[in-house]
């Protein structure tokens, strides 16, 4: 009966252990991305008016646009409606992620966009978060000098939410450790069984 009941534990710490590994294998952590107030790196396209799109929302909005490149796997997009109510689209590319993690995304409030291309970006896997701001003060300060030279129109807008550098979770790695510490764990109670069992006979 002792027997029996350490192979259902058995069962049930390694049911939890790969339960684990596979909710942790999904979670990744997105990259930073500085605000709309203090946008960063390198102007690609650059806007006084005009009408755009916003990834995730099937409205037109009327504005100003500006798309800034971060570098290669981060673009942060800045749209200024005339009433001075902003859009920020963070654009992450995601090249390296599997569908479970592009899934945890989604549910966090990402939008996955299989290729930028139909946005004026790169013909790669993207996610883009939307969030708002104000730029009531800002609506003005963008140029359009430049503009008709650049290939690629982005529709759409901003860029912000919370994240570290890309840190995404060991899949494989995680899962054989899991399995070795259970075996591990596993080894060690029916070595207490048996050394408590022959005790038990030599009295």
């Amino acid at each position: 009966m002792k027997i029996l009941k350490i192979f259902v534990l058995a069962i049930s710490l390694i049911s939890i252990s790969f339960a684990s590994a596979n909710s942790v294998k999904a979670q990744v952590t997105p990259p930073d991305f500085p605000l709309c107030s203090n946008p960063q790196g390198t102007i690609k396209v650059n806007y006084d008016s005009g009408v755009h799109g916003i990834p995730g929302d099937p409205n037109a909005y009327s504005g100003s646009d500006s798309v800034y490149t971060i570098d290669a796997d981060r673009t942060q997009q800045c749209f200024c409606s005339e009433a001075g109510n902003g859009i920020q689209t963070n654009w992450w590319k995601v090249n390296s992620l599997n569908q479970e993690e592009i899934d945890s995304l989604v549910k966090l409030g990402w939008n996955f966009i299989p290729s930028g291309s139909v946005w004026g970006l790169d013909a790669s896997a993207y996610m883009a978060f939307n969030s708002t701001y104000s730029c009531a003060s800002t609506n003005s300060t963008a140029t359009s000098s430049g503009s008709d030279n650049i290939q690629g129109n982005v529709l759409a807008a901003a860029t912000s939410t919370g994240g570290s550098v890309l840190g995404l979770a060991a899949t494989g790695n995680l899962l054989t450790i899991a399995f070795y510490a259970t075996l591990g764990v596993i080894s060690l109670l029916f070595g207490i069984i048996l050394k408590r069992s022959r005790a038990s006979s030599e009295l």
